[in-house]
C-alpha cells in the first residue's frame, strides 16, 4: 500500500463526551445505526451528539451477522433522515451495517448493481458529498472502527459480501471503556481471539510493510497479555481499556497490510454455518498458522516461520529454533483459546460430522474466493484446503 489509513481516534476516560467538540459546526443532523438491544446504551452519546447543535435520529434494526438486506433497509432510513454523520455503534455487525448503509445512502445507485462487483478498491465511490462517518465501538474485536472494509452476508449465495475501499475508513473512532464493561464473557472471548488473529495475520500478510509492523506487534503484545484477564475479570477497568485498544490498534495495523488464510477460512465457515465472527476465526487461527509455517511462502514473501517466531520471542517464549519458536506461539494461542472458554473446533462449536461434509465444497468454493486469500502469504486451494478444514473440524491433523 502507497500510504497509510487511519481516522481520527479519540481514546481515553470521556472520550464520547470529547465526540461533542469534533462534531461541532460541522453540521445539524446526525443518525445513528445501532441494534435493539444497545439502545439503552446510546445515551450518553446521544446527548453529546445534540451538545453539538445536532438533530438525533436512530435506526436500530441491525442484526448478529448482517446480511445485505438489513444494510440496505438502514440506508432506506438514511436516506429519509438526510444526516450530515452517520455514526455506527456497537460491535462489528453494526459498525459494518452503518457503513454499508452510508455508502448506499452517499450513492443509492449502486443499490440497483451487483454490489459484490461494485464497492472495490479500484471503485470510485466519491464518498461525504452527503455526510461523514464516526464510529462507536462497544466490543473489542473487530477493528471495523478503524479500517476500510464492510462484511456483510448475502443469504442468496450463502457467501461474505466484503465491502473494500479507502473512502470506507471512518472520520472518527470513539473509544469509551466504560461501554465494554457490560459485555457478556463469552463475547468477550470471541471477539479477543479476533484482536489476536488480525493482528498475527497483519504481520505474517503479503502485504505487510513497516507501519502495520509495528502496531501488530503491539497489538499482539496487549491482546495475549490482557484477554485472559479480562475473561477472568470483566469488571477490570484496565483490561478493559487495554483489549479495546489494542483491537483498534490490530485494525490499524492489518488496515495497513490486510488479514490472511485464518479470515479467508474464518468467514467460509461463518457463511456456512452461521457461527459468529470472532469464534469462527478463532477457531481457524492456529491451523492457519500452521499451514503457513509448513508450507513454503510465494516468491518475494518474508518466512511466515521467521515472522512467527518474533511474535514467539515477544511474548516471551525463548527458543533459538525458529520453527520450535513459531510451533511454541501457536501452542499459546491454543491454551488461551482453552484458558477462556473458546471452542477449539467446529466439532466443539457444534457442527457435527454430517454437515461438516455436506457442506464441505460450498466451504472450499467460498474460501478460494474470499480475498484474504490474496494476501496469505502461501498457496491454500483445491485439495489442501479441503484437509484444513477437515482439521478445523477434527481439531488435530490426526
Amino acid at each position: 500500500m502507497p500510504f497509510f489509513l487511519s481516522p481520527r481516534v479519540i481514546y481515553g476516560k470521556g472520550a464520547i463526551k470529547r465526540l461533542s467538540a469534533e462534531l461541532e459546526g460541522k453540521g445539524t443532523r446526525a443518525a445513528i445505526i445501532t441494534e435493539r438491544n444497545l439502545k439503552e446504551k446510546c445515551s450518553e452519546l446521544i446527548e453529546s451528539v445534540k451538545a453539538a447543535g445536532y438533530e438525533v435520529t436512530m435506526w436500530d434494526g441491525v442484526e448478529a451477522d448482517p446480511t445485505l438486506d438489513i444494510a440496505l433497509a438502514a440506508s432506506r432510513f438514511l436516506l429519509d433522515s438526510s444526516p450530515q454523520w452517520v455514526i455506527g455503534f456497537g460491535g462489528g455487525s453494526a459498525i459494518d451495517t452503518a457503513k454499508a448503509a452510508w455508502v448506499l445512502y452517499e450513492r443509492p445507485d449502486l443499490a440497483a448493481g451487483d454490489l459484490r462487483k461494485s464497492v472495490l478498491p479500484k471503485a470510485k465511490l466519491n464518498l461525504r458529498r452527503k455526510a461523514r462517518f464516526a464510529a462507536v465501538p462497544t466490543t473489542s474485536g473487530t477493528g471495523a472502527d478503524v479500517t476500510w472494509v464492510a462484511v456483510l452476508t448475502d443469504r442468496s449465495v450463502n457467501r461474505k459480501i466484503v465491502f473494500a475501499h479507502n473512502d470506507i475508513v471512518p472520520d472518527l473512532s470513539v473509544l469509551e471503556t466504560q461501554l465494554t464493561l457490560s459485555l457478556p464473557r463469552g463475547i468477550t472471548a470471541s471477539t479477543g481471539l479476533d484482536v489476536i488473529a488480525h493482528a498475527v495475520d497483519g504481520y505474517t500478510s503479503k502485504q505487510q510493510n513497516d507501519f502495520s509492523d509495528g502496531l501488530c506487534l503491539q497489538a499482539v503484545k496487549m491482546a495475549m497479555e490482557w484477554l485472559p484477564v479480562v475473561c477472568r475479570d470483566g469488571s477490570n477497568i484496565k483490561a478493559r481499556e487495554k483489549m479495546l485498544n489494542a483491537a483498534t490498534i490490530a485494525g490499524l495495523g492489518f488496515g495497513n497490510s490486510n488479514t490472511g488464510l485464518s479470515h479467508a477460512l474464518g468467514h467460509s465457515a461463518g457463511a456456512v454455518f452461521h457461527i459468529p465472527h470472532g469464534r469462527a476465526i478463532g477457531i481457524a487461527l492456529p491451523y492457519s498458522l500452521s499451514y503457513i509455517a509448513s508450507n513454503p511462502p510465494s516468491e518475494g514473501v518474508l518466512d511466515p516461520v521467521e515472522r512467527l517466531a518474533v511474535l514467539a520471542r515477544l511474548v516471551g517464549i525463548d527458543d533459538p529454533s525458529p520453527g520450535d519458536a513459531a510451533e511454541a506461539f501457536i501452542g499459546l494461542i491454543k491454551s488461551i483459546q482453552r484458558e477462556i472458554g473458546e471452542p477449539s473446533s467446529l466439532r466443539d462449536a457444534g457442527i457435527t460430522e454430517d454437515r461438516m461434509m455436506s457442506e464441505m465444497e460450498a466451504l472450499v468454493r467460498i474460501a478460494e474466493k474470499d480475498p484474504n486469500m490474496y494476501t496469505t502469504p502461501c498457496e491454500c486451494k483445491g485439495k489442501a484446503l479441503r484437509g484444513l478444514f477437515e482439521i478445523m473440524w477434527r481439531g488435530s491433523a490426526q
